[in-house]
């Protein structure tokens, strides 16, 4: 015998065929046939395949998937997206299988983008606002009875008292409850800033107006006397004169707190503002909202599952605990225990701390020198012991953790808090995000690198208070990189958008066009080195705020096997000019394929 090998282009099936022959050849087929993957079936989807599949054509279809930038056609079966790519190829590939298919030209001039995630608001607040009455400084839309509604804002203090009078003598309620207030939006107010006396309307008739932060209240004296504040309350965030008298405005959540029950309200008035909300942020292209004060509002989670399981719901919420909510709820046992009634459009995804306040209202932490036209360092709402505690518990249970840290003190505190803590916990992927995360430093920027720390940027600052934080707040050097989204991307730090609604209004293509142009609402450019491009804030509403949501696999693309969540424009966000991409008309949005059309 030949000791001579064969080389590989000697082998051939032929070869094979001698030397296996007709019994070893089946047997191997079969090892190969056992070995291969199960029939892959649609993730949380159990009867995609016995629905019909729709093709839905378009002028240009934007995925964000990178392995397919564009397409002219989407399938859809059930609640999953089928197929992408152009009508030919989805049809052609439907009849090689015989399976049956119809084709919807209704949106043939439009553009389809992934659906927009608003990753950063408050529901359960919205849905509370919808009772009270609404006194900000710009205009807001709520939906009323299927009709959208117009609330028109006050420029001046007075107007807002005037109104608040008229309301008081109109009402036959013990109490009056007002939101949106905003000194710093007003115009030339020497003392804009609401004093007990001022809504001192009525004897014994309760009056409560929301900043709106969300983070400073401003009461009468009726309500100052129902809690127990007087003027020997020495609590900090209790606002008092150069006299030592209360002056009504309340800082911050220790302060605020006997205030939470006056915010509540009945469960069928919380379904109709949930109901409300939604249709107002589908109508701007959100398939995917969160709550980020879940807890604050009692029954929000019965009228959430009430909402969500309705057939016309136009929206999925995700919600994060508030951490005081997570301890009264017995922690991680109730945190699991809750997860338990979730349906396919609700979903409690984490928990929520909250760091500090808000800088507009000067209680944000600021490290030295503090606020440009102030000595004020802000509040922590939260010691650094009770952050590690807290940290260290959600990280060891696997649950969510978002942050909210707005001055740069309360960023530097919530990084050497995680820096602590996760060095204990190596193996663990607990996705931290820091919500808003206006004034970071450099070195900031780059801790949160280094520990893969992501950031929920409110850009909408940067139009509604720029001037004010320009003038008043941080002063004209540092609000050139506040909220930094051109750095936070150079480092790699993946970041997404928000309107911390109802801060600001529910509006992603709002969010977009001020990550792209930075401008004031009176027209001046901040920050012209932290723009970013389009494509990269249409990114960070859709498949980074997937991202941070821990949803990356279901949602945020358009690519076959996820969710067919979809929004609809009626013009290209690519090519119109940058400063009216806010303009841009949503026609539709799908929800797990369903369709909700915005046309009135």
């Amino acid at each position: 015998m030949s000791n001579v090998s064969k080389s590989p282009k000697d082998y051939h099936s032929d070869d094979l065929n001698d030397r296996h022959g007709e019994k070893d050849r089946k047997q191997f087929n079969e090892t190969v046939l056992s070995q291969r993957a199960q029939k892959a079936t649609p993730l949380e989807s159990s009867n995609a395949e016995e629905l019909p599949v729709v093709i839905y054509t378009a002028k240009k279809i934007y995925t964000m998937n990178c392995l397919q930038p564009e397409a002219t056609a989407i399938a859809v079966q059930g609640d999953r997206i089928f197929a992408v790519g152009s009508e030919d190829s989805i049809v052609t590939g439907l009849k090689a299988r015989e399976q049956s298919y119809q084709i919807k030209r209704d949106y043939n001039d439009c553009f389809f983008y992934p659906g927009f995630i608003e990753s950063h608001c408050h529901a359960s607040l919205e849905a509370l606002y919808f009772q009270f009455h609404y006194v900000g400084a710009t205009d807001r839309i709520k939906c009323v009875n299927g009709t959208m509604v117009e609330m028109k804002g006050f420029n001046s203090k007075q107007k807002v008292l005037d109104h608040l009078q008229q309301v008081s003598e109109a009402s036959h309620e013990n109490i009056i409850v007002a939101w949106g207030y905003d000194p710093t939006l007003l115009l030339n107010e020497a003392s804009p800033n609401i004093h007990a006396s001022e809504i001192d309307f009525q004897e014994g008739k309760k009056v409560v107006v929301m900043n709106m932060s969300g983070h400073i209240a401003y009461i009468n004296h009726a309500v100052l006397t129902e809690i127990g504040y007087t003027d020997k309350t020495d609590i900090k965030g209790v606002i008092k004169d150069e006299d030592g008298n209360l002056t009504g405005e309340l800082q911050e959540m220790t302060a605020m707190a006997p205030l939470f029950g006056y915010y509540n309200v009945d469960l069928d008035d919380l379904v109709r503002g949930f109901r409300s909300f939604a249709t107002v942020a589908s109508s701007k292209g959100v398939t995917t909202l969160t709550d980020l004060a879940f807890g604050i509002v009692n029954h929000t989670w019965a009228a959430l599952q009430q909402v969500t399981q309705e057939n016309n719901c136009p929206v999925k919420v995700n919600c994060y605990m508030l951490n005081g909510v997570y301890d009264r709820r017995g922690g991680a046992d109730g945190f699991r225990a809750l997860k338990q009634s979730e349906n396919p459009k609700l979903k409690l995804t984490g928990v929520k701390i909250i760091s500090d306040g808000s800088i507009q209202g000067f209680t944000g932490l600021m490290r030295w020198p503090y606020y440009y036209t102030s000595r004020d360092q802000g509040l922590a709402n939260i010691t650094p012991i009770a952050l590690d505690q807290t940290v260290r518990e959600l990280v060891s249970n696997d649950i969510p953790c978002a942050i909210h840290t707005n001055g740069d003190g309360s960023i530097e505190m919530v990084l050497d808090s995680i820096e602590r803590v996760t060095r204990f916990t190596p193996d663990r992927d607990p996705r931290f995000r820091l919500e808003h995360c206006q004034t970071p430093t450099e070195d900031h920027l780059e801790r949160m690198k280094r520990y893969n720390i992501n950031a929920n940027f409110f850009v909408n600052h940067i139009y509604y208070w720029g001037n004010v934080h320009k003038n008043q707040t941080i002063g004209p050097d540092r609000v050139e990189y506040m909220n930094p989204c051109a750095t936070a991307k150079k480092l790699g730090i993946t970041f997404a958008l928000h309107s911390d609604s109802p801060i600001t209004a529910i509006d992603p293509l709002l969010m977009i066009q001020n990550a792209v142009v930075r401008q004031t609402k009176e027209g001046n450019v901040i920050g012209e080195n932290e723009r970013i491009c389009v494509y990269d804030a249409l990114r960070a509403v859709t498949k980074d705020a997937a991202y941070l949501l821990r949803e990356e696999r279901i949602k945020g693309t358009l690519a076959f096997g996820k969710l067919a969540d979809i929004a609809i424009l009626e013009k290209d966000v690519f090519q119109v000019d940058k400063e009216d991409i806010h303009k841009i008309v949503v026609r539709a949005t799908l929800v797990n394929g369903r369709v909700f059309d915005h046309r009135s």
